[in-house]
């Protein structure tokens, strides 16, 4: 039970952590995209801001006389580039000059565009391109030179950056994996920490329920048995006394079974009993309970039917388990078949085979039925969906928690439906292979 919990609340702090750390790696790895693109951007514009200076610079010497008209047209000075930047620039008169440049596939491609006067966006464009058997990415863009300067296209080198995304997203996958295992041992450790108060404030309650349990067993069995001799002399007592000696006797026994019921759960949480496993024929023991319960179904006048196994699914009734506690189990389950199946009505026991092949145990009654918003909540501890019938039928809400205890111990599922008015089936499904308890 705790380390369910505890498997719980790491999960539930590990998501917490995980989605922070996933968050802020996310929103690094964003950051630091953004920033290159902008520089990549930065670069691209700066590039247009020296090519159109050197247009510039060259329009000033032939207004100064520095440089002769014809040379308008002559070739440029590409001095101004970098090794990652190239240009093909088109002049007023469609004379295509290129920049000189390692990148031979990436200068053929902006002639191709010039030629077919193919205009890029401003702001840049991605272009992939093979340079001797190398994968590279430009960032590609084209302008047009004012001062009837003509049109140029022009590309940089942006594969660094990329390779340097490629790089940081594989560290930060890896040190994401690296921090939510921590993230989720932490949640765990901080989990176990946690659950230790918890842990010594239910041990205390267990050893009060036992430790009381005991205590009130023997006052119990004295006003018990005080009881029974007093019943033996009943009809020399006046009408109304017996009409009290007989509730007595009804709450001293409603007190025997609650105390017994709590004594069960107390030793089960404590496990301080160790459980026999042995090999347990399921049939045989439902058949000694149906024997052991048949004169109650008598008294309110129920239908009591046992039908045996099908065995066109070749159906093993035997599984491994406490015999003891199934015998209860099987008890706890009939007895409340029983106790709410009205007069008149029917409980049926049978068996089948599941998909996989496990003995399962089914119990159904014509009775009552359970409302659907109350079903999830049958096997909780002091839980009765009607109280006041079930005081009077003498329950105090332990039976089904007590089934279930057992159903955990024996790792079988409990599958219940029902319907109000047209009454409940109660599934039991055994593991068929040795469990261990």
């Amino acid at each position: 039970m705790f380390e369910r919990t505890r498997k719980q609340l790491t999960l539930f702090f590990g998501s917490i952590l995980g989605v922070v750390i996933i968050l802020i790696t996310a929103f690094f790895y964003l950051l630091l995209q953004e920033t290159l693109q902008h520089n990549e951007i930065q670069k691209l514009d700066d590039l247009k801001n020296k090519m159109s200076q050197q247009w510039e610079h060259r329009m000033e010497e032939q207004t100064k006389g520095i440089r002769p008209m014809d040379h308008k047209i002559k070739n440029v000075e590409w001095i101004f580039l970098l090794t990652d930047e190239l240009i093909v620039w088109v002049s007023p008169d469609q004379k295509p000059q290129i920049s000189p440049t390692r990148y031979a596939a990436m200068s053929n491609q902006l002639l191709n565009w010039s030629q077919r006067n193919e205009m890029k966006r401003e702001n840049g464009e991605r272009f992939y391109e093979d340079e001797s058997g190398e994968r590279k990415i430009f960032l590609v863009s084209s302008q047009i030179l004012k001062d009837d300067g003509g049109k140029y296209w022009m590309a940089i080198d942006i594969s660094s950056n990329e390779a340097l995304l490629r790089t940081i997203r594989l560290i930060l996958m890896l040190s994401t994996v690296v921090l939510l295992f921590i993230a989720i041992w932490l949640a765990y450790f901080f989990a176990g920490k946690a659950m230790v108060p918890i842990k010594k404030s239910y041990a205390r309650q267990v050893e009060f329920t036992t430790n009381a349990s005991h205590e009130l067993r023997t006052p119990l069995s004295v006003i018990h048995s005080s009881v029974e001799l007093l019943e033996e002399c009943k009809d020399v007592l006046p009408e109304f006394e017996q009409h009290i000696l007989d509730s007595l006797q009804d709450e001293v026994t409603r007190m025997i079974r609650l105390v017994e019921s709590l004594l069960t759960l107390a030793r089960s949480d404590s496990k301080s009993l160790p459980i026999q496993i042995e090999k347990v024929d399921l049939v045989q023991v439902s058949h000694q309970i149906y024997q052991a319960i048949q004169p109650l179904a008598l008294v309110k006048g129920i239908i009591l039917k046992l039908q045996g196994p099908i065995m066109e699914h070749e159906l093993t009734s035997f599984i491994h388990g406490n015999i003891d506690q199934i015998k209860q189990l099987i008890y706890i389950i009939l007895d409340n078949a029983i106790k709410y199946t009205p007069s008149g009505g029917q409980v049926t026991i049978s068996y089948r085979t599941s998909q996989d092949g496990r003995p399962t145990l089914q119990i159904a009654d014509t009775g009552i039925g359970i409302p659907k918003d109350e079903l999830a909540r049958i096997f909780e501890r002091f839980y009765r969906v009607d109280k006041a019938r079930s005081r009077e039928l003498g329950g105090a809400g332990l039976g089904l928690s007590i089934a279930a205890d057992i159903l955990s111990n024996h790792r079988a599922y409990i599958h219940v439906t029902s319907e109000e008015g047209k009454g409940s089936v109660f599934e039991i499904e055994f593991q068929s292979e040795r469990i261990s308890v």
